[in-house]
């Protein structure tokens, strides 16, 4: 059986260079613990950190984490 914890995900805007502004990725986790780097629900390791409420806006949900997510 799997804890509630195992199953919490949160999101995070992350810049990238390749998408103007950046995307939100998820990450395992109930929230962000301030680390400088994790590995994405999709399989990235990003940089991290703390985020402007513009990036919330600007930066779109990536595709992959979601449907990921959504599968399980």
């Amino acid at each position: 059986m799997r804890t509630e914890q195992a199953q919490r995900h949160f999101w995070l805007p992350v810049p990238n260079e390749k998408v103007p502004g950046g995307v939100r990725h998820a990450f395992p986790g109930p929230r962000w613990d301030g680390l400088p780097s994790a590995d994405s629900v999709c399989g990235k390791h990003v940089a991290l950190a703390q985020p402007s409420e513009v990036d919330w806006i600007y930066f779109p949900t990536c595709a992959e984490c979601n449907s990921r997510l959504k599968s399980r």
